[in-house]
C-alpha cells in the first residue's frame, strides 16, 4: 500500500481506484501503512520535543522535554493516529449504513488510513517546530485530507458525486469530533503520567548535560 501514497499528490483519481481494487483483494493490506506511517509523526515529535525544542506559544524562550516524557508523548501520538482510524472505520460504516453496499469496518478503516496520509506526513514539520511553520502547516493537511475525503469517497465506495458529496460532508463532521475527543484523552493522559516540571529552557539543559 505505500507505492500508492505518491499517487496521491499527484493522479489522486486512479490512484483511488488502485486502493479500492487493493483492498478488495487485501482487506487488511492498509495496516503496514497505519502502523509503520503512524510512526512518522511520534519520531517527529519526539525530536522536536527533545532535541529540537519548541518554541511554545505564549512564550519566546526555547523549551525541551526530557527524554523519558518525550517518549510517553511519542507513543501517546503513535497510539492516537491508530486508534482515530479505528473509531473513523467504524463510523464511516455508520454514515454509510443507507448505502447500497454497506462497507466493511476494516474497509472503512482503510479508507480513513489514507485520508490520514497528509497528517503523517505534515508531522515532519515538528522537526522544525517553529509556530509560524506549524500554524502553516495545519490547515494545509487538514485541506488536502478534506479534498481528498470528497474526491476519493465516491470512487473507494462506488457511490454517486451527488450521494458521495453528503456523505463526505457527514463523515467530516464526525471526523474532527473524533480527532478532538481521541486527541484531548492521550494529551491528558500524557500530562497525567509524564512527571511535573519537565519542560526545561535553555539554560536547565545545558546544565543538566554538564553535570555528572
Amino acid at each position: 500500500m505505500f507505492r500508492h501514497v505518491p499517487g496521491l499528490f499527484y493522479a489522486p483519481s486512479a490512484t483511488w481506484n488502485r486502493i479500492h481494487d487493493d483492498i478488495e483483494h487485501s482487506p487488511c493490506g492498509f495496516l503496514p501503512l497505519l502502523l509503520i506511517g503512524s510512526l512518522i509523526p511520534a519520531l517527529c515529535i519526539y525530536y522536536g520535543a527533545a532535541i529540537a525544542g519548541w518554541s511554545l506559544f505564549g512564550s519566546e524562550q526555547q523549551k525541551f522535554l526530557s527524554q523519558s516524557s518525550a517518549a510517553m508523548l511519542a507513543l501517546a501520538v503513535w497510539l492516537a493516529y491508530v486508534t482515530n482510524v479505528i473509531i473513523m472505520g467504524w463510523m464511516i460504516r455508520w454514515v454509510l449504513f443507507r448505502t447500497p453496499v454497506r462497507p466493511s469496518a476494516l474497509r472503512g478503516m482503510a479508507f480513513a488510513t489514507f485520508l490520514s496520509v497528509p497528517f503523517m506526513l505534515g508531522a515532519l514539520a515538528a522537526l522544525l517546530p517553529e509556530r509560524w511553520l506549524i500554524l502553516l502547516v495545519i490547515p494545509l493537511v487538514g485541506g488536502y485530507s478534506a479534498l481528498h475525503l470528497y474526491l476519493g469517497l465516491p470512487i473507494y465506495m462506488q457511490l454517486s458525486k451527488s450521494k458521495a458529496y453528503f456523505y463526505a460532508t457527514c463523515i467530516l463532521a464526525v471526523g474532527l469530533l473524533t480527532m478532538l475527543c481521541v486527541g484531548l484523552f492521550y494529551l491528558e493522559s500524557w500530562r497525567a503520567i509524564s512527571p511535573p516540571g519537565e519542560y526545561q529552557g535553555i539554560e536547565e539543559r545545558r546544565v543538566e548535560q554538564l553535570s555528572p
